[in-house]
C-alpha cells in the first residue's frame, strides 16, 4: 500500500514513456524540413537546367530529339545548382526534353524537364521510415511574346559630338570616328546607330519563328516628321502662320498706291548707247519709263530713269537716275491654303505665296500640333487634345497642320511690322532652309518617322544610316514623347498599326527613349508649336523659365499617359546624367546612363534582353 501511494520517481517513468512519441514528432519535423529544403533546391536546379537547355537549343523541330549540346548544357546547369550528395541525397536524376507550348505542335518552343532525388531519413529511420524520393517538374519557354518597340530618339545638334564631350561642343558636323591606343571613339549619332542595330540583333536572336516583333521610330528635336503618316482627313486644308503679305499702302511722299513703294533713287550712266535709247527711257508725262518690272532676289525691280541726257562721248552716253519698285510687306499672322500639300503623297509643289520670283515650295512633312493648352499642370485622366495619345480629330478647325517653314517669317518681337525689303534685317527672313540663321537648327524637320511594322535587319540598318538620319536642332522631350506614345498607343489614329496579330494576344509595348541632354526650348525657333514668342501655344511667352517648366510638365504627363496604357518606358541618358525628369519618365528600374559607345550598346543590349525575356513558364 505504501508503494502504491509513493509518487517519487513518477516523472522519470512518464518521461520514459513519452520519449518515443516525442522522438517521432521531432524526427518528423526534422526530416520534413529536410525534404522541403531538398525539393526547393531541386526545383531551382530544374528551372536553371531547363532555361539553359532552351537557351542552347537550336533545333525547334518536335520530330527530332533534343540535340546533345542543349541536353548537356541543361544537365551542367542542373548539376551546378544541385551538387551530388547534397543533404546526403542519392540517385539524382534530371531529364530534359523538347516541348511545344501553346503553339504549333510541330514546333518546339520550350523545354520540359523532370528531376528527382532520393533523400534518406535522418531521424525517422528509427521508426523504420525508409528513403523518400522527391520529384519536381519544370518548363522553360524562350518566350518573346509578340512585342512592339517604339524608338524615340533624340537627334538634336549635340548628337554630332563624342559622348565624353561637353554639352557646348562644336556640333556643326558629325564628328568622325577616331582611334587611339586601340580604342575607337564614335560620335553620339554613330553610337546610336550601332546600338539600335545591336538591339535588333539581340531581340532577333531571342525569338522563336512564330513570334512577331514590330519596330517604330520617332526622331525628335523641336518637331517630328510624321505628316506623311497621318491620314489626310486629319490634316487641315488651311492654317494661320506667322508670315507676311503685301500691304496696301496709301501714304504719300513717293509711296505709290497699292502694294509697292519706290526705293531710294540712285545715279546711273550707260555708255555706248544711241540717242534714241536714252530718249526711250523717259516718259513724256511723268518722267518715268514705261518698261515693266524685272525680277531679282525676291524683289520686283522696275528700273526707271528720269532727267536723262545724252552726249556723244564714249560712243554715246545716257545719264540719269533710277528707282527700284519694292514690295511693301506687312509681317504678321496670315492664313494660307495648304490643300495642295494634301493631294499628293510627297507634299507637292506650289507657288510660294510670300515671294514674287517664281519660287515654288513644298511640305517637308513636319506638323504643327492640334489646339494646345497653355496650362502648367495636367491631369493624366483628362488630357487636352494635343497631349491625348488616343485623339482622333473630328473638328475641321482642330486637326494637325502642315509645318511650312518657307512661308513663316521672323520679325521684331515688338509685333507686326511693315518693311519694304526683307533683306534689310536678319529678323525679316523666312525659315526656309539655309535662309534664316543658316545651320542653326531654327526650323528642323528631320528623319521621317515610321509606324510600327515588321522590319528586317537590313531595314533597321537602312533607317539609321539614311542620309536624313542626322543631328540638328534643340531638345524638346515632350515633342518626342507625345508622338512616341501616340504611335504605339492601342487606340487613336495609329490604332490599326498597333493591333494584335490575328488569333494572338495583345503584344507587349515598350518605348525606348534615348536622349543626350535636358529640355532646351527656344521661343525664337519654328517648331511643333509655331514660333512660341508670337503664338504662345504652350503658355511660356517672354518667360524662359515658365516656358521650360511648361514643356517639362507636358513631358512628364505624357510619360504618365504611356504608363497608364501599359507601355513600359526605358530611358537611356547618353553622355549626361539621368535627370529627375528622365528618372520620373522611366518605368521602375528602367533608367540607364551611358558615357561611351560601349556603355550605350550595353544599355541597349540589356533593354533588348528584358524585352525578349527567357522565362520559366511553370
Amino acid at each position: 500500500m505504501r508503494l502504491a501511494r509513493d509518487r517519487r520517481g513518477n516523472t522519470l517513468a512518464i518521461m520514459a514513456a513519452a520519449l518515443v512519441p516525442m522522438i517521432g514528432m521531432a524526427g518528423s519535423a526534422v526530416d520534413m524540413a529536410r525534404l522541403y529544403v531538398v525539393k526547393v533546391r531541386l526545383q531551382q536546379a530544374c528551372d536553371a537546367g531547363a532555361l539553359a537547355g532552351r537557351r542552347a537549343m537550336t533545333d525547334t523541330t518536335m520530330s527530332t530529339p533534343m540535340e546533345s549540346a542543349a541536353s548537356d548544357q541543361a544537365s551542367s546547369f542542373f548539376r551546378n545548382n544541385f551538387p551530388a550528395g547534397w543533404y546526403r541525397t542519392a540517385n539524382v536524376r534530371f531529364t530534359p526534353v523538347k516541348a511545344s507550348v501553346n503553339t504549333d505542335p510541330n514546333v518546339a518552343n520550350g523545354v520540359n524537364a523532370t528531376a528527382s532525388a532520393d533523400v534518406p531519413m535522418a531521424v525517422m529511420s528509427f521508426f523504420r521510415v525508409g528513403t523518400q524520393t522527391v520529384s519536381v517538374t519544370c518548363q522553360a519557354v524562350y518566350d518573346v511574346p509578340d512585342a512592339d518597340v517604339m524608338f524615340v530618339l533624340d537627334t538634336t545638334g549635340s548628337m554630332t559630338c563624342y559622348p565624353q564631350d561637353s554639352p557646348n561642343c562644336n556640333n556643326g558636323s558629325e564628328k568622325p570616328a577616331t582611334t587611339s591606343n586601340g580604342t575607337t571613339t564614335y560620335s553620339k549619332m554613330e553610337s546610336l546607330r550601332q546600338s539600335v542595330m545591336l538591339f535588333d540583333s539581340t531581340v532577333r536572336g531571342s525569338t522563336d519563328p512564330n513570334t512577331h516583333i514590330r519596330y517604330g521610330f520617332v526622331t525628335y528635336a523641336s518637331s517630328v516628321n510624321v505628316g506623311r503618316l497621318i491620314p489626310s482627313q486629319y490634316l487641315q486644308n488651311s492654317w494661320t502662320y506667322q508670315s507676311r503679305h503685301l500691304s496696301p499702302a496709301t501714304g504719300s511722299g513717293g509711296v505709290l498706291p497699292g502694294d509697292y513703294a519706290w526705293g531710294d533713287p540712285s545715279d546711273v550712266r550707260l555708255y555706248n548707247v544711241p540717242r534714241s535709247y536714252c530718249f526711250d527711257q523717259r516718259s513724256p508725262a511723268s518722267g518715268f519709263a514705261t518698261s515693266g518690272p524685272t525680277w531679282s532676289n525676291d524683289r520686283p525691280q522696275a528700273r526707271r530713269y528720269y532727267n536723262t541726257s545724252w552726249t556723244s562721248g564714249n560712243g554715246g552716253t545716257c545719264s540719269g537716275r533710277q528707282q527700284p519698285l519694292l514690295p511693301y510687306w506687312r509681317y504678321e499672322a496670315v492664313t494660307w491654303d495648304t490643300s495642295a500639300f494634301l493631294r499628293t503623297a510627297n507634299g507637292g509643289n506650289t507657288a510660294d505665296p510670300t515671294r514674287f520670283d517664281g519660287t515654288t515650295t513644298s511640305w517637308p512633312g513636319c506638323i504643327e500640333e492640334l489646339n494646345t493648352s497653355t496650362a502648367s499642370s495636367f491631369d493624366v485622366r483628362n488630357l487636352p487634345d494635343d497631349l491625348n495619345p488616343d485623339i482622333v480629330p473630328s473638328s475641321d478647325s482642330n486637326k494637325w497642320r502642315p509645318a511650312w517653314p518657307d512661308v513663316v517669317y521672323m520679325r521684331d518681337y515688338l509685333g507686326p511690322q511693315d518693311i519694304r525689303d526683307e533683306d534689310t534685317s536678319d529678323y525679316y527672313r523666312s525659315f526656309r532652309p539655309g535662309n534664316y540663321y543658316p545651320n542653326a537648327g531654327y526650323a528642323i524637320c528631320g528623319m521621317p518617322a515610321r509606324t510600327l511594322d515588321t522590319m528586317s535587319a537590313q531595314d533597321v540598318r537602312n533607317y539609321v544610316y539614311d542620309s536624313r538620319f542626322k543631328a540638328s536642332g534643340g531638345t524638346y522631350h515632350d515633342v518626342g514623347m507625345i508622338w512616341g506614345t501616340r504611335m504605339i498607343s492601342p487606340n487613336g489614329v495609329f490604332g490599326a498599326t498597333t493591333a494584335a496579330w490575328p488569333g494572338r494576344q495583345a503584344p507587349s509595348r515598350s518605348i525606348v527613349f534615348m536622349t543626350d541632354g535636358s529640355m532646351a526650348p527656344n521661343q525664337a525657333i519654328y517648331g511643333q508649336y509655331g514660333i512660341e514668342v508670337f503664338d504662345n501655344r504652350t503658355g511660356g511667352q517672354n518667360d524662359s523659365q515658365q516656358d521650360y517648366d511648361n514643356h517639362t510638365a507636358r513631358f512628364r504627363v505624357e510619360c504618365d499617359a504611356a504608363k497608364m496604357r501599359g507601355i513600359t518606358i526605358y530611358v537611356v541618358a547618353l553622355g549626361t546624367d539621368v535627370t529627375p525628369d528622365l528618372q520620373y519618365c522611366a518605368s521602375s528600374g528602367q533608367a540607364f546612363q551611358a558615357k561611351s559607345t560601349e556603355s550605350l550598346k550595353a544599355a541597349f543590349r540589356t533593354i533588348a534582353q528584358r524585352v525578349a525575356m527567357l522565362r520559366i513558364s511553370q
